[in-house]
This record gives C-alpha cells, structure tokens and sequence, in this order.
C-alpha cells in the first residue's frame, strides 16, 4: 500500500513555522510572550519583506492576510471563516481576508491512490472500472477527481488532502495559544474577540474535514426540495462515500455565469437569475437549510434548465425565530423603516444595554438618507451590507454567526444574479418570501397555536405558584432561603480598596521598622559599628530600600 503521509507535522515544528512568519511580517511583539517566546531563534535576525519590499509599507490587515497566505490551509480558511463576522472584525480587515482564493497545488497520484486504498480498499477494484488521477478541481482542504463506476456511472471521487487533519489539529492549538495571548496581553484587541473566532473556526473545519456530514447534507438537501421541478441535486453514493472520501454523481451541466452557452439550451440570463436566486430564497426562507457558498462555480444548469448546486461542505441553518428576525429586518430595509430597523438590530443583539439607542436611531436615520433620493434600481445591496456591517461593527451587536453567514451568502448569490442579469435586485426580489414568512408568523394557525402553549404555560404556572409559595415561606420560616447577588461594575473600586489596603500595610510595616530602628540607636544596643548600634543601621538601610521601592511604584503608577 502507498503510504500517504511520510513526514507527519510536529507542534514544535509548527510553532517554529508561524513564528518565523509572524517575525517576518512584522508581528515579533506577539511571538515575544509565552508560549512563543521559548521557540524564538534569538540568535537569527529575520528581515522583515515581502517580495522584496519592507513590511513597513503595506497596511497591518495586508500582513495579516499575508501571515495567513503563507501559513497554509488552516489558516486561510480561518480567515476566510473569519470574514463572515463584521460584527466582530472592521471593514479594511474583512475586505482583506475575502481575497482569498481555495486553491492549492494538486497532490501527487500515488498520495491519491494510497488515500483510496486507505479508505475504500477492496471496493476500489471490484467497484470502478477507471479512475482519472488528474484532478478537475484542487482546493487546500481536498481534490476531486472523476471516476467511472462498473456498469459505465459517471460519478467524481472527492479525496481528503493527506495529513491535512494532522496539521489542522496542531494548527487549532497554535491559533487557541495566540488568542489567549492577545487576549491577556493586548486588550485593544478585546472587541474582536479572538478566542471566540478561534471556536467558531473549531467546529466549521471539523465539519468540512468530515466528508460524511457533507453526504447527510446532500440526502437532506434533496429531501426538502423532492418534487421541485427547478432544481437537481447529485445522487450522493455513501457505499463509497467515507470520512476522508465522498462519492457522488458527475454533473455534466453549463457553468451559471456562461450566458452563450444558456442560449443553446434556450435560457436568458435574467430567466436564470430569477428562478435560481429564487431557489436559494426557497432554501433560506421556507426550509431554513441553505448552500452557504453559493459562488458561480459551484452552481450548474443541466440541459432541461434545473438548477444544480454543487459542494455541500459549507451549509447554513436558520431556526424559525431567527428567519423572523431576518425578514423583520429586511423588511425595514426595503420600507426605510428607521425605528423597524433598530428594533431589529437590537433584537439580533446578544447585550443589548451596553449600546447608545440614542445614536444608533441617528446613524440608521442617516443610512436611509443616503439611498432616499436613488431608484430602487440603482441600489447597490453590497453597499447596503457594508453599511449594516458597519453599525453591526460600531455598536458592537453582536450577531449569530449563522445570519451573518447568511447575510454574507445574500451578498455572494446577488453577485451571481447581477453577472447574469445586470438589472437584478435582490430587495426587491426578496420581498415577497419576506412578506409571505411573515404572513406565516401572524397567520391566524400560528396565532392560535400560540395561544394554546400561551395558556398552557399559564396553566402550569398557576397549578405550581402556590407550592412554590409554600416552599418559600418554608425555608424563610427555617432560616434556608438563600439569596445570590451578582455585583456588577465594582472590579475598579476593589481593585482601588485592595491597592490602598497594600499601601497602608506596607505604610504600618515601614513605620514599624523606622520606630524600631530608632529605639535601638537610643537604646545603645550590642553590637556596635563605629560606636552606632549595628541593628539599628541595618533596621534604617532596609527601611530606606523598601520606602525608595514604595515611592518608585507610586511614581510609575502616577498616582499620589
């Protein structure tokens, strides 16, 4: 059998490599605390450039993309990963991490083959007539590769990168050790919380590396759309689908974005964009399970005009509540609905009593001044995005990552709806599920249901208030009851009581050792250096340091 993976990574190793990196772009004041600081070549003095220009001249958001870059797989797609939450990180940033492209060097055949080996063994032979080992497609994460399966099926084998779970592990420990750090030692950092990204990126590249939950994902896309006329979904073959290999049928369609060709098979591009865009409304609104990189090469068009989404790695899902949240906010987009808006921003927030409501309603005020003299036809959604990313960013709402990878999806698929139809606008398309999601909400079945568990509730309520009465008074009669209060706010002035607390300490002690020192001179006690009580001197040195260090530490504080 092939071997797969020779040489596999070490965490040392690996440290050493993003520290010669981070060094190199210009990052030494992060690698010069621990964890890192123990695996700095201090004897080797790295020059900071970039393809022969000093670092100095490209922005700090250039290097960290650049870091990024030359770090590898994992930490590209942490920054792509990354670049769905403007409500954490500032615009420049996001723009600079969105220019990554998913692409790598193609692995080398007997790597491929020793992988499938690996994985499919004995059905590699009995089960496939050809494979072509020259990848079609060679991203960081896997490669795919057509197949023919016996009994002539076309089918494309999608294989796992060797050792790339590997490096990915050893990388997630790197990426949790730097956000600890930022954290502790560079607080201007705190907003964009860096451990949170960290756990995020966590759990969406274990899914991807999973190439089973990518199968599921497919079974259950095409569940929700049977019986659509519209839309295709690849037959997925989990006989030969694993977590490292993935099966499924070879879709011969025309890219979404080749206008000439649709022609051939009698499809406009504004017919296209149309019915695919409202395909993906479909997915987003009325089964809250959508693709969430809905790029132009991962959308085809079969001969018969179904649409056919391609690389289910990457879905997104949105509960009911928060789909309402969603259009609620939509809604207010398309009616300039200030106060609507900020009802619905507040509602995505996670801390709604740290933001300035006052402001907030001048800015979204100001956000519809901007487009209130422009057509509806002449509005850019990538503008308004942006816009809503801003205050997003400004006021620190902090938004589910689900809607802000749905709300970065809504900017991608409304790219590919403007290549095919310059005309297109997706408020306006977007309107109508918004209005029928909401009809649903207030529907009179809604209501009622709603009012029956309302009830219910009240019920229950009412059924266990008064043996909740009862133990109360129970165990205030007992003395039992407990009441916890959380003090909040109050960290500065302990920190002020437990500072002075120490000072007036070290005050009594230093006192006591001056008082002390001077009562042995007086007393004229044994032994004696040049006819001065030795104790005594030794009693004022001491006292003269430690008053010496009292004053310098008031002096650097500032504080006196």
């Amino acid at each position: 059998m092939t071997a797969t993976n020779s040489h596999k990574p070490t965490l040392i190793g690996r440290y050493e490599k993003v520290i010669g990196v981070l060094v190199k772009y210009g990052f030494a004041d992060v690698v010069t605390h621990p964890p890192f600081s123990r695996f700095v070549p201090k004897w080797k003095k790295l020059i900071p450039k970039h393809e022969g220009v000093p670092v100095t001249e490209f922005t700090r958001y250039e290097l960290i993309r650049m870091v990024c870059e030359e770090l590898g797989t994992t930490f590209i797609k942490f920054a792509q990963i990354a670049s769905n939450r403007p409500d954490i990180l500032p615009e420049e940033l996001i723009e600079e991490l969105q220019k990554f492209q998913d692409q790598a060097m193609p692995v080398p055949v007997e790597n491929v083959q020793g992988t499938l080996e690996q994985e499919l063994g004995e059905k590699l032979e009995k089960s496939f007539e050809s494979i072509d080992f020259q990848p079609i497609a060679s991203a960081s994460m896997a490669q795919v590769h057509r197949a023919v399966l016996v009994g002539r099926k076309e089918v494309v084998l999608k294989v796992q990168r060797p050792g790339i779970e590997d490096t990915v592990a050893l990388d997630i420990q790197i990426l949790k050790s730097l956000a600890r750090l930022v954290e502790s030692r560079f607080p201007q950092f705190d907003a964009y919380q860096p451990m949170e990204l960290v756990k995020m990126f966590e759990t969406s590249i274990r899914k991807e590396l999973d190439f089973t939950m990518e199968a599921a994902n497919m079974r259950r896309f095409e569940e929700q759309f049977k019986g659509n006329p519209d839309i295709y979904v690849p037959t997925v073959y989990p006989e030969f689908s694993t977590e490292k290999v993935l099966c499924m049928e070879y879709i011969d369609g025309l890219k979404c974005t080749d206008l000439v060709a649709l022609e051939g098979i009698g499809m406009t591009g504004a017919e296209l964009a149309f019915k695919g865009i409202n395909l993906y409304f479909e997915q987003v609104f009325d089964h809250g399970f959508f693709h969430a990189d809905p790029h132009p090469g991962n959308i085809f068009v079969l001969r018969d005009q179904r649409v056919c989404f391609i690389d289910y790695g990457m879905m997104g899902t949105v509960m009911e509540g928060d789909r309402e949240m969603l259009a609620d906010l939509l809604l207010a987009v398309h009616d300039h609905d200030v106060d609507g808006l900020k009802t619905a921003l507040l509602r995505f927030s996670w801390d709604e009593a740290k933001i300035d409501h006052t402001n907030l309603e001048y800015d979204i005020n100001e956000f519809f001044q901007n487009y209130s003299n422009i057509g509806l036809e002449e509005i850019n959604s990538n503008e308004v995005m942006a816009a809503l990313n801003s205050l997003f960013f400004e006021y620190k709402i902090k938004v589910p990552s689900n809607l802000l990878l749905l709300l970065k999806a809504l900017v991608i698929i409304e790219g590919v709806g403007l290549m095919l139809d310059p005309k297109y606008n997706i408020i306006e398309n977007i309107h109508p599920f918004v209005v029928r999601l909401l009809r649903r909400k207030y529907s009179p079945a809604k209501l009622s249901k709603k009012m029956v568990k309302t009830f219910g509730d009240l019920t229950k309520l009412a059924t266990s208030l008064p043996e909740d009465i009862e133990d109360i008074i129970g165990k205030l009669k007992q003395g039992k009851l407990h009441i916890e209060f959380e003090h909040r706010g109050l960290a500065p002035l302990n920190h002020a009581m437990e500072a002075a607390s120490k000072r007036i300490s070290f005050a009594v002690v230093l006192g006591s050792l001056i008082l002390g020192s001077s009562l042995l001179v007086i007393a004229d006690v044994p032994p004696h250096i040049k006819n001065v009580p030795a104790l005594g001197v030794f009693g004022f040195v001491i006292a003269g340091i430690f008053g010496l260090r009292w004053l310098a530490s008031i002096w650097k504080q500032g504080k006196f």
